[in-house]
């Protein structure tokens, strides 16, 4: 059973703490009991699988509905698309000390790639997310229109038309990825709040971040939003059925900082976990009234088995430069020219496989749709 707190399996720190007697320090850690993980040659598809990958579900409590009303009396809708989001690359840094003059400073950073997957593999994946979305839908109660009755009605040429290229490769606030639609279907590449807002703090609260969406693609698709919303209303008015699409978010690569100006520590942290946040694993859904609702997670479900292997692979000359650079300032310290400051740079690398990627990744999208599909159809 998922255990909404639980621990990664491995957590790489990069940790610098201020004091008041000395410069900054820094040095990399892992959990007491767990050796730091040697290195290690690359990925490759022969890669084991792991023997077990444990199950992880979504919790009873695990569903935010908006506009739960609009769902009720749902009888048949059409699955316009699922879109699976996996991010390959994230970073993340922090710095600490920088009001305290009688202190010195630090800064600390740390990014991870994920290397070894496979387009195709990924694709595959994407696909099967369609196909498990579309027979919990039906095991519902729900009537699905065909894909095929669906790519071959008249207005889902205008559709497909506005659609982004796909797979598509994203640069946006958590990091970068790659998108891919299943079984070709159109792609729409849109912040959460353009398809439905939301804000925490009620009406007038701040408005929430959908960070896998850069702020070129927001501003792009709002001008192509309203032609979207017109060519849905066509397929919901033919078809007769509510329009449905979904979108799973697989954070392969992940890298949390924390510190600031008044803080005495800054570190940086990347977890060897496959997590699917909140809020953007979703089902959208359009009725054919033009009412919009939302199923997401609550919760991030996270994976109990890693996805792959995280490795060091800071280079010497980084090493070497953040050596320098400390000298430097512990140099100019002891003149009497400003303060002494260290910085510490973690390159890491989770390295998998298609086939150890898929074994995590496959039980956990499906855990994820099946939920999602009880709460559009409660």
């Amino acid at each position: 059973m998922h255990r909404r707190h639980q621990a990664p399996a491995y957590l790489l720190t990069t940790l610098v703490t201020l004091s008041c007697a000395s410069l900054v320090h820094a040095q990399a850690t892992a959990p007491a009991g767990e050796p730091a993980p040697a290195p290690s040659t690359p990925a490759t598809p022969e890669l084991a699988v792991p023997a077990e990958v444990r199950p992880v579900a979504v919790e009873p409590d695990g569903l935010d509905l908006e506009n739960a009303e609009r769902l009720k009396g749902l009888k048949s809708v059409v699955l316009a698309g699922v879109a699976l989001y996996v991010v390959t690359e994230a970073s993340g840094s922090a710095n600490a000390g920088a009001v305290f003059r009688d202190r010195s400073m630090a800064y600390v950073s740390t990014s991870l790639k994920v290397t070894g997957l496979d387009n195709a593999r990924l694709q595959a994946l994407a696909d099967a997310a369609y196909d498990q979305t579309a027979a919990a839908l039906k095991a519902r109660g729900l009537e699905v229109v065909s894909i095929d009755a669906y790519k071959t009605s008249p207005e889902y040429a205008e559709l497909a038309a506005l659609g982004d290229k796909q797979p598509l490769p994203v640069d946006a606030s958590a990091g970068k990825g790659i998108v891919f639609s299943a079984h070709g279907l159109p792609l729409f590449h849109l912040d959460e709040q353009a398809w439905l807002p939301r804000a925490v703090g009620g009406l007038f609260g701040a408005k929430v971040d959908d960070p896998y969406v850069s702020l070129g693609d927001k501003m792009g698709g709002g001008f192509r939003r309203p032609k979207i919303e017109m060519a849905l209303d066509k397929v919901s008015k033919s078809t007769g059925a509510a329009v449905v699409m979904g979108r799973i978010v697989l954070a392969a690569a992940q890298v949390k900082a924390s510190g600031g100006a008044f803080a005495l520590t800054a570190s940086t942290s990347a977890r060897d976990t496959l997590v699917m946040p909140t809020w953007t694993n979703r089902l959208w859904v359009r009725t054919a009234g033009g009412d919009r609702a939302r199923v997401s997670l609550k919760f991030p479900l996270v994976s109990e088995t890693p996805p792959g292997q995280i490795v060091d692979v800071t280079s010497t000359a980084t090493k070497v430069g953040d050596a320098a650079a400390t000298l430097l300032s512990v140099a100019a310290a002891l003149s009497g020219v400003g303060r002494g400051s260290t910085s510490s740079t973690k390159e890491l690398e989770m390295r998998t496989s298609p086939a150890w990627f898929d074994a995590v990744a496959r039980p956990q999208v499906g855990a994820a749709v099946e939920a999602l599909a009880k709460g559009l159809a409660p």
